[in-house]
């Protein structure tokens, strides 16, 4: 099998040209300290032009991309959010009509995913809605951004929002306040419904991509006395992320390493990492069959066709076909299986974190046939 060759991104994240608090500059300082290799600013309903490119300072560099999120402003409720990513122009004008803007995005020559496809219903007393998709009327989406940091959280806030006894605006605000202090007891794993959507699409033999990302915003919250920044862009950046694996090394071109990072990106070659529970660097998903392959290859399936998942620490290891669990193994830092039946295989992995079992890689598929 050839060397692999790992980065680690971002690729979710706005600006002052759309809702977020800091400019591409300094957010590419934030990555670098997290230590990220890539990321790619996504704001909404506008695509920047003249941003990407390397930034680098004392502590390393790291390859800046520009991507769009788009959605249709005049749809109410609001919902079913699109990133964009490669497309290299604006797409915000094709966001009334779904399916058209996922032909577009192809047709450009880009990637395109549903955003935080699942998300828990509007909480009025925080002004919180739902964000999720809602316009199931499509088909030709490159995947699914299966786990985003401030969906998840927020989807977590409302739960706890409908279980207190008393329901108040400034109750509200004060939980939610009290809940931004450690959003790591809070985060837990993906939506279960976006993961049983993800596995239905699989099973009806279509090739679905997942990413995972922070949707950076930087707001800063204020209430009474109490001011401060929720999520900043660093934290988000050391928690839920997209690792992919290259065939070639970057070169430090733009066009030469773009290509490579967003070609991984739309083929599935990653996984979705919850690097603040533990660094999900090193993990490895591969197979062997009549030919070699690791996570996002087809691989033609014979009688002595293995599939190994490796990671960095222990771990509970699952291995998926279809939704269904096929292989397990606890506290260990390998599995190995031999399938008997084609179809698309994933890789799950959860450890203990802030003394809770929390979902922590979730790999694509590798596909046999």
């Amino acid at each position: 099998m050839a060397e692999l060759f790992e980065l680690m991104g971002n690729m979710h994240m706005h600006t002052p040209y759309s809702d977020g608090e800091k400019w591409h500059a300094d957010i590419a300082e934030d990555a670098i300290k997290a230590g990220l290799d890539f990321i790619i600013v996504t704001d909404h309903n506008i695509w920047v032009d003249g941003v990407e490119g390397y930034y680098e300072n004392s502590n390393g560099r790291v390859l800046l991309l520009s991507g769009e999120e788009v959605h249709n402003p005049r749809r109410q409720p609001q919902a079913s959010h699109f990133l964009a990513y490669g497309a290299e122009h604006e797409l915000a004008s094709f966001a009334a009509n779904p399916q058209e803007l996922i032909d577009q995005t192809l047709a450009a020559g880009g990637y395109g995913f549903l955003a935080h496809p699942h998300e828990e219903p509007p909480e009025p007393l925080l002004g919180i809605g739902d964000l999720g998709w809602h316009d199931w009327e499509i088909d030709g989406f490159t995947g699914l951004e299966i786990w985003n940091y401030m969906s998840s959280f927020a989807n977590e806030v409302k739960r706890i929002l409908r279980k207190l006894p008393i329901q108040s605006s400034l109750l509200a605000k004060l939980v939610g306040l009290y809940l931004t202090a450690h959003p790591e007891r809070y985060l837990m794993a993906p939506e279960p419904r976006t993961l049983a959507l993800w596995d239905e699409l699989l099973v009806q033999g279509k090739r679905v991509t997942a990413v995972g990302n922070s949707d950076a915003h930087g707001t800063p919250l204020s209430l009474g006395p109490f001011h401060r920044v929720v999520f900043p862009y660093e934290f988000l950046f050391r928690a839920v992320n997209t690792h992919i694996l290259l065939t070639k090394p970057l070169n430090g071109k733009l066009e030469h390493d773009k290509k490579l990072i967003l070609e991984a990106i739309g083929n599935g070659r990653s996984w979705v990492g919850y690097d603040m529970a533990h660094s999900t660097k090193g993990f490895r998903f591969s197979g062997q069959g009549i030919n070699k392959g690791f996570v996002g290859d087809k691989i033609q399936l014979d009688a002595g066709a293995t599939l190994q998942v490796l990671c960095p620490t222990r771990a509970n290891i699952r291995l998926i076909r279809h939704g269904n669990v096929v292989a397990e193994i606890k506290n260990e830092t390998n599995l190995t299986h031999i399938p008997i039946d084609e179809g698309a295989y994933r890789a799950e992995c959860s450890l203990l974190y802030e003394g809770k079992e929390r979902g922590w890689i979730y790999s694509n598929p590798i596909y046999l046939w």
